[in-house]
């Protein structure tokens, strides 16, 4: 980014407090005694909103009761004439303020706090003092609540001085609407001075007083308010402060001629938190204006506020940045603005967070600054979904017959690329109207730039040597140059496209917002999610009015890179943060999660060197499906996990350039990892087949980097031997699981087997061998379910996983198939539920597998256990890894920024009868933090139980319970429960039908797209009566292990925020044992 040095005239050393300290300044009393910080926000709120990194906060060194001044060193007043300060704390005129002084201590100007620490700027007019020496004091008497005041960033002699006008009451600071003129009643007795509106804060609001249109009748009433006459005299320029609902043509400010025709308007944008709109209105300086608020909307949002009306004030734009008509530098570091350079305007940064529905608030995602970076210096990261900058349409003024588009850019991944559209860096576009530009990044870092000349658009992209590569910076330059007849396209300074247009063309205006990160018009997902949406940093912004030269742009860009240090350009630091989420009362803290985003089934685990390596499908573009990645995560202990770069994406001219889905880990011959995926390839039919990737270093225990196999190693045919009056489903074919034994590779790839006349007779493995991992031979299906009769288990079989479990009395190796039902036929309400299992043996030199019955068993009885996964690991555990599907709304995705997560680790073995068991591995109890919160560990009777338990609370806990029947018919445990037993989620077992269960008719339900959430159950035997349980609980996640041999896996979404006790039932059971520990986050 640009660091421009303040051209201020004064003498100040430290005007922001940005030494760390109070050099330049001399305190009396306690107050400020080591009360300069870098601290964002206070502890119990957030933000400052300071100037650069540091500032004084009076609560820091004493709090509320300690007293004192501190004053600055004495400064000669020049410039313009113009002091301020940003001020915030306590308000009380006596006793807490800043001051502009004389050097006897004589008080010119002051300002008091407003009972909030947000900063706002108070600009003192001092003109009557030039030459004259003059001091800042902040003044600090009171001691009760509130009795602090903070200060930051003493500006001397650069504000500019006020022009002339006429305007009365421009920021509504007399109390009333003075000087303003209604009609109907949207803005009767709107002047207010309130700081929130409610149900949130800050407005933001210069002064005290403002027009909040929704306190004058809400969002139902009409009206519009406007000025008296002024003449535009000074700089030209016009400016005010606007927010509200977002509506060009019912909900605007204007600023119009005094008959009323409509010169510049601005509208909101569904926040109620002020942003500065600014107009050039030079060419109608010496002329009588008005500023007009109109309010025709009726609905949701339907309400405009203003204040801050400032006429020939504001400069006008740089006339020594030749042609250059906009320049977003993003050197905030925080807030919800960013202010572009030329118009001095603060333009508005959506962001989901920045209104959290789930989580405290928090700003966009800015990158610190950096020296050595140079001009990218701190950028804005763009997360993908939720993260743009909006300038309203006719904000910046362009020329017709030249423009040039420049932006660094640091793309984190590429989209699939919706209805064939770019993911926007910036545009202006109204593409099916031939209007506008628009410049964007397309499939697999193709970018391009497009421009509208109202009879045709125009559009160039760039070679493939020319794409960018995700994770780097890279300087883009787009330039529209008619009277040249080109269009040409620059990477780093140099061209490397250009197409050619008429001289005649010229560019033709969109009306619609100019937007940073977001397109125009973009391609919905699920009716929630806009794609077409840059993924990654963005810095360095500029609009040109005119086509610069290819010497001019190649020098522009050197010039940046100078600003490097070495002249190398910087690491694009963007890695994925999980304290984005901190607060989250949902998203679980020691069940593995991705990062950021969307998550779905765990994959291809692996154990290397030591290291667990766990695979994902992932989109790191939002928390939807789509743009699927393989995410990768390492554990040494299988519960704490480390996040690692993404290991495979779509590629270009690879052998999956439209998908890299679920697949599996094996090892080479050598021992070194491979990964097999399925890959897809829209361009083929079946556009799935499995692919191979081996590690660029096998010495990196990491394995960071991955390189594909060029060729596919698995094709699905059509004539494949399923049986006899049999087909294979051609086209469904993916999701390898691959073992070795002996010298030969066993891979099952999932499927699905017709009738010759199409009829769906169930789901199936295919088994094929290999002695390279590169060639496979077809040897049939593994086994072929019957959806006729188990309607369950789906037409087709995803992610078969084949495990082994021990061995029978005859020593024959006893395996469990484990697989994930598919409904391509539907119906819908079974899909993504349920993992299916079948026992038997496995005779690996015949290839045969023998179930014990071809009746399918169900793992767990929750309805969120899917997708499972396996490996065997060096203790010769047979470990499965699974997804929880959160069930959740896609708007409850999108406000929450996440989507779903993995099951616990579980260790798979083989039961005294033959079946299957399971538990979670052993290392869970690493997570354990401190000493139990409960431990009883001999029989005690359910009141003397829930007696010790009601002190007990918590959503983030193991449970390990074991209780005896007795003469209980159901009986069980109560989780995040309230007080009142409002609501809970019931974990049971129902004696007499002996079936094990969760009632959730209470569990609370916010935000889940079930709208009533029912009873799950399943049968389990009990041994003696016993039941023994493994209980979970991660937020809104809820895990229970009964016997070692079923469980529950199930969501909870409380409303209540006390909804988190535990209380026994059961009258006539005992309990024999149980202990609660307190459970630490995966990544401690």
């Amino acid at each position: 980014m640009t660091q421009t040095a303040s051209a201020t005239e004064t003498s100040l050393s430290n005007p922001g407090f940005e030494t760390g300290d109070l050099s330049g300044w001399t305190t009396t009393g306690t107050a400020f005694t080591g009360a300069v910080t870098d601290d964002p926000g206070w502890g119990w709120g957030c933000c400052f909103n300071q100037q650069g990194s540091y500032h004084l906060w009076g609560f820091g060194a004493g709090g509320d009761a300690a007293t004192g001044t501190v004053t600055s060193e004495p400064f000669t007043l020049t410039g313009t004439g113009m002091v301020s300060v940003l001020v915030s704390g306590g308000r009380n005129d006596n006793d807490l303020y800043a001051a502009l002084t004389t050097l006897d201590g004589t008080v010119l100007h002051k300002a008091t706090g407003t009972d909030n620490e947000s900063y706002r700027r108070v600009t003192w007019d001092a003109r009557e003092h030039l030459g004259k020496q003059l001091r800042i004091t902040l003044v600090d008497k009171a001691t009760g609540g509130w009795g602090h005041i903070n200060l930051d960033d003493v500006r001397v002699g650069t504000d500019p001085a006020p022009a002339v006008t006429t305007l009365s009451n421009p920021g509504f600071e007399t109390g009333d609407l003075k000087g303003w003129t209604t009609t109907g009643t949207a803005f009767n007795a709107a002047v207010t001075d309130k700081t929130g509106w409610g149900w949130g804060c800050c407005f933001n609001h210069a002064g005290t007083r403002h027009l909040w249109g929704y306190a004058g009748g809400s969002d139902a009433a009409t009206g519009t308010v406007t000025s008296e006459p002024f003449t535009l005299t000074g700089t030209g320029m016009v400016s005010v402060l606007v927010s509200g609902g977002r509506n060009d043509n019912d909900l605007y400010a204007a600023l119009t001629t005094l008959d009323g025709t409509v010169l510049h308007k601005a509208t909101g944008t569904d926040n109620e938190s002020y942003r500065r709109v600014t107009w050039d209105a030079r060419e109608h300086l010496g002329k009588q204006l008005r500023i007009t608020l109109v309010d025709k909307a009726t609905g949701g949002w339907g309400h405009i506020n203003l204040d801050d009306v400032r006429v020939g004030t504001d400069p006008a734009p740089n006339p020594t940045v030749k042609g250059l008509a906009a320049h977003w530098d993003f050197t905030e570091g925080q807030g919800t603005t960013t202010r572009e350079k030329i118009s001095q305007a603060a333009d508005p940064i959506s962001y989901v967070f920045t209104d959290a529905q789930y989580k405290p608030n928090s700003d966009p995602l800015w990158r610190p600054k950096n020296e050595a970076d140079g001009v990218l210096s701190g950028a804005l990261l763009f997360d993908g979904y939720s993260t743009w900058v909006t300038r309203a349409a006719d904000q910046t003024q362009l020329s017709t017959d030249g423009l040039t588009l420049e932006a660094w850019v640091a793309p984190r991944a590429f989209e699939w690329g919706d209805d064939g559209k770019p993911s926007v860096v910036v545009n202006q576009q109204d593409k099916a109207a031939k209007r506008g530009f628009s410049l964007g990044v397309g499939r697999h870092g193709r970018w391009q730039f497009g421009i509208g000349t109202g009879d045709a658009w125009y559009e160039v992209t760039v070679p493939k040597p020319a794409a960018l590569a995700a994770g780097k910076w890279a300087h883009l330059s787009a330039v529209f140059a008619p009277n040249e007849g080109a269009i040409r396209l620059f990477l780093n300074g140099e061209q490397v496209a250009q197409t050619a247009v008429p001289t005649t063309a010229r560019l033709a205006k969109a009306d619609v917002p100019l937007i940073i990160g977001r397109h125009n018009q973009p391609a919905i997902i699920n009716g929630t999610f806009a794609v077409n949406m840059f993924n990654g940093l963005i810095d360095e912004v500029k609009v040109h009015n005119g086509a610069l030269t290819p010497a001019s742009v190649t020098a522009g860009h050197q010039k940046d890179v100078q600003s490097f240090a070495g002249g190398t350009t910087p690491k694009a630091q963007m890695e994925m943060d999980r304290s984005r989420y901190d607060g989250d009362r949902y998203r679980p803290g020691y069940h593995f999660t991705a990062p950021n985003h969307w998550m779905n089934e765990p994959h291809a685990p692996i154990q290397y060197k030591g290291k667990y390596h766990l695979f994902y499908q992932f989109n790191s573009h939002g928390p939807y499906w789509h743009n699927i990645a393989w995410g990768h995560t390492v554990s040494e202990d299988l519960v704490h996990w480390r996040d690692l770069p993404v290991a495979l994406a779509p590629t270009e001219d690879s052998v999956a350039p439209d998908g890299v889905w679920s697949g599996d880990a094996a090892y080479d011959e050598n021992g070194a990892p491979v990964l097999l995926f399925t890959a897809g390839n829209d361009a083929q039919r079946p556009n799935q087949a499995t692919g191979l990737a081996r590690p660029v270093d096998p010495a990196d225990t990491d394995l960071v980097e991955w390189k594909m196999h060029p060729t596919l190693v698995t094709s699905q045919t059509a004539d494949l031997n399923v049986g006899a009056g049999r087909k294979v489903r051609f086209g469904d074919f993916r999701d390898p699981f691959v073992w070795q034994e002996g010298d030969t590779w066993f891979q099952l790839m999932g499927s699905g087997v017709q009738s010759t006349d199409g009829k769906d007779i169930g789901g199936t493995a295919l088994l094929y061998t290999s002695k390279n991992l590169t060639d496979w031979t077809y040897s049939g299906p593994l086994m072929v379910g019957d959806v006729a009769a188990h309607p369950k288990t789906g037409q087709v079989w995803e992610l078969p996983t084949f495990l082994p479990i021990g061995k029978d009395a005859q020593g024959r190796e006893r395996r469990a198939l484990l697989i994930n039902p598919a409904f391509p036929a539907g119906p819908g309400e079974y899909s993504s539920k349920y993992v299916y299992y079948w026992v038997g043996t496995w005779d690996a030199a015949n290839r045969r597998w023998t179930p014990d019955t071809t009746e399918p068993k169900l793992m767990d009885y929750g309805d969120h256990f899917t997708g499972p996964s396996g490996t065997v690991d060096d203790k010769g555990r047979s470990l499965v890894f699974s997804i929880a599907q959160d069930r959740r709304t896609e708007r409850a995705h999108y406000d929450a920024g996440w989507a779903h997560n993995a099951g616990l680790p579980i260790e798979l073995s083989m039961r005294p009868d033959g079946d299957l068991g399971f538990r979670p591995v052993e290392e869970v109890s690493r997570l354990h933090t401190g000493a139990p919160l409960l431990d009883i560990t001999t029989p005690t009777s359910l009141a003397d139980a829930n007696n010790r338990l009601a002190g007990v609370k918590g959503d983030m806990l193991h449970i390990k319970l074991t209780m005896e029947r007795g003469s209980a018919g159901t009986f069980g445990l109560d989780v995040l429960r309230s007080p009142g037993d409002e609501e809970r989620t019931r974990l049971f077992y129902d004696a007499p039908a002996g079936q094990l269960g969760v009632d959730r008719t209470r569990s609370g339900n916010n935000s889940s797209a079930e709208p009533g959430f029912g009873i799950h159950k399943g049968p389990l035997t009990l041994t003696d009566n016993t039941l023994t349980l493994d209980v979970f609980l991660d937020r809104s996640m809820v895990e229970a292990y009964a016997n070692n041999h079923k469980s529950i896996t199930t969501r909870a979404y409380p409303f209540r925020q006390d909804s988190l006790g535990l209380r026994l039932f059961g009258d006539g059971s005992t309990v024999k044992s149980m202990t609660v520990w307190k459970m630490g986050n995966m990544t401690d």
